[in-house]
């Protein structure tokens, strides 16, 4: 057999590391910023199309960050330090309608309303009228909770001023404060109520309105200026959140695994214990019901929006308090990039997603 001289082959090496280079210098860094703490298996519509490279296919390099609240989230957004976020929509559009603020949401990802009350399991609350004179937990006061609060009190006659708010932060210490009473009631989203499960906590929800069901709740964000300077970004993030959507769907166990490949210090030492799969699966599937993947079809348009929708977020806010004039609800949102995001064909991605571990 002849062999190349060590300098071809040397030679062969730094052209594939300079080619890489050039590769990697051609992706457009994107900084992606979601309303959590805690960047756990939750937010799949972030971590999954990094890792499976749909980030990439669309020329971006992009930075999944925490950004805590949602309405810190907003500020790395208006500031610059982030290119895009994921929030709670109703902060931003109080303050779209109030001050005029630069931020549209460019693709709903949660297609259902995920806040609810939540109370220990003996509590003699069953409705919101038995709130009243009891303490109410929230993550933060800057947070969607608030304003799902006021309105819930509003619309059965009650206000603020008929019960005690008291933030308590996320996760942990909120979950303690309900559980030592310390709270009456808190007020949570489906995925962090699964995660109190699975921590062990038993707690109790309360019935939320069917209305609820077609609700908009954790969208992502752009200034108006990005947006117009950058749309292959917009149209690229959103088209694979769009592809990674249907992976999920298809194989959520599958996506659960990929996430514990892609962040080994969040993965179970033992990969094969069904209960750890469980324990993942449930926070997991909270957000696929979240974002309707349980039900939408792989070519459901991903990423629409409707203007319906959004007036009802506006009305809910104004009988909320917050929002005194109501402003055209398409000034909320830019539904120009909802051809693109689903310019693909979503056979092939369902596909692998079904073969995921066959090979």
């Amino acid at each position: 057999m002849r062999h190349l001289p060590k300098s071809i082959l040397l030679a062969g090496v730094v052209a594939l590391a300079q080619a890489g280079a050039t590769l990697a210098a051609d992706l457009k860094p994107v900084t992606f910023a979601v309303a959590t703490a805690d960047l756990n298996v939750g937010y799949p519509f972030a971590t999954l199309p990094k890792a499976l490279g749909y980030f990439e296919n669309e020329g971006l390099d992009v930075t999944v960050v925490p950004g805590q609240s949602s309405a810190a989230t907003v500020q790395l957004l208006l500031t610059g330090r982030a290119n895009v976020g994921v929030a709670q929509p109703d902060p931003v559009m109080i303050q779209r309608a109030k001050a005029g603020i630069p931020l549209v949401s460019v693709y709903p990802v949660s297609r259902r309303g995920t806040n609810r009350f939540i109370v220990r399991p003996d509590s003699p609350i069953q409705t919101i009228e038995d709130l009243k004179g009891k303490t109410v937990g929230v993550g933060d006061l800057g947070s969607g909770s608030v304003n799902y609060l006021k309105a819930k009190l509003t619309e059965v006659g009650m206000s603020m001023d008929d019960v005690k708010l008291l933030a308590t932060g996320y996760g942990t210490p909120g979950h303690e404060a309900l559980k030592n009473g310390v709270t009456d009631a808190s007020i949570s989203f489906t995925g962090g109520i699964a995660r109190m499960k699975v921590a062990g906590y038993d707690v109790r929800m309360l019935p939320a309105p069917e209305a609820e069901s077609n609700q908009y709740s954790y969208n992502m964000f752009a200034t108006e200026d990005y947006i117009a300077e950058n749309p292959d970004v917009i149209k690229g993030v959103g088209r694979a959140m769009a592809r990674a959507t249907v992976y999920l769907k298809n194989n959520p166990e599958a996506a659960v695994k990929i996430f514990w490949d892609q962040y080994p210090d969040r993965a179970p030492k033992d990969r094969t214990d069904p209960a750890a799969m469980e324990r993942d699966l449930m926070i997991f599937l909270a957000q696929v019901r979240d974002m309707a993947a349980d039900e939408k079809a792989d070519d459901f348009a991903w990423g629409s929006q409707d203007p319906e929708v959004y007036g009802r977020m506006q009305d809910y806010l104004v009988t909320a308090g917050q929002i005194d004039t109501p402003i055209e609800v398409s000034r909320y949102y830019d539904d120009s990039f909802a051809a693109d995001y689903v310019d693909f064909d979503p056979a092939p991605i369902a596909a692998a997603a079904k073969a995921y571990g066959t090979n």
